[in-house]
């Protein structure tokens, strides 16, 4: 009995071992299931509710009902048009800009040393440790009709006033105003990026007699081909998201000269609650949304990786 119960012992220690091993394993599994589940459900929610009347969503939120109410979806993508539009161009613009004052401010701070660069370079770190909101008091001061920017202009012989909110303005600010709220995060990775070039392409380059133009554009332009990438991807999806900072500035007026698309879903579903119709809103969007990666995967394709 004693050789059988010895003989037996191994077995289930091997056996324990192996679970041992398995559970890392299994608990990964058990989070990837349960994040996709989080994220596949609110989706599927958003897909049947966009095919439901208004007065159907609230008997049924948690399952699809028939027939089918497709004129949602009808609506929603004519009405978005215009709203995507706005989103684009907003996102495009506030990319190139974002490269051009963020690029240009960050290749400052890495290379170049002027008096007083820690100091700005510690404010900009600083401002972004604030809350975005925080920023839109002194915007709307710098904006509206006896604002800094119209008494600057003052100061230059300008003797009218500009209304910065017009339908023929509105965009634009709101545009400033991004590019300014998004421009610490911009420096940032982008100085990242300048300084883990190697010094030493640098010191080459300045044996050589190269001057700051040819090694900005031969050396660092190049290396942060995948850094601007980055950027401008995040300032296109910064664009599709925004929501606050229109909401807060104009609220999409004047007319809808600034409304995006967030914002009009958010106008619809929960102050007009038109749930039906702001779930087919989300539905588009979530289709414009697709269709935007693959554009940027296109744009953006290595073509040594093909």
């Amino acid at each position: 009995m004693r050789q059988v119960r010895s003989s037996a012992l191994p077995a289930p220690a091997g056996r324990r071992k192996k679970i041992s091993k398995n559970v890392p394993q299994i608990i990964l599994n058990a989070v990837i299931i349960l994040l996709l589940f989080l994220m596949i459900f609110p989706l599927a929610m958003s897909v049947w509710n966009a095919f439901k009347l208004d007065y159907q969503f609230e008997d049924t939120m948690w399952y699809p009902t028939f027939p089918l109410n497709i004129y949602n979806l009808f609506d929603a993508f004519a009405q978005l048009k215009e709203y995507i539009l706005n989103t684009v161009v907003v996102g495009i613009a506030g990319g190139g800009g974002l490269l051009l004052v963020a690029g240009l401010s960050a290749y400052a701070f890495a290379r170049i040393d002027f008096p007083g660069r820690r100091f700005f370079f510690s404010m900009v770190i600083a401002l972004l440790m604030m809350p975005g909101v925080l920023t839109l008091i002194p915007t709307i001061q710098l904006y509206k009709d006896f604002g800094l920017l119209n008494n600057i202009l003052k100061i230059f012989g300008y003797q009218g006033k500009v209304n910065w909110f017009s339908q023929e303005n509105a965009i634009w600010s709101v545009l400033i105003v991004l590019i300014w709220h998004g421009f610490g995060w911009g420096m940032l990775i982008y100085y990242t990026g300048i300084k883990n070039i190697d010094p030493v392409l640098y010191e080459a380059a300045s044996i050589d007699g190269a001057d700051w133009k040819t090694t900005f554009f031969k050396i660092t332009l190049p290396l942060m081909k995948p850094v601007i990438q980055i950027n401008v991807t995040m300032a296109i999806i910064s664009a599709l998201k925004q929501m606050e900072t229109v909401y807060l500035l104009t609220n999409g007026g004047p007319g809808d000269s600034t409304q995006f698309a967030a914002n009009y879903l958010y106008q619809q579903a929960f102050k007009s609650f038109r749930y039906g119709y702001g779930n087919a809103i989300g539905v588009v969007f979530i289709i414009i949304c697709i269709l935007v990666t693959v554009g940027l995967n296109t744009i953006f394709r290595d073509k040594n990786t093909d």
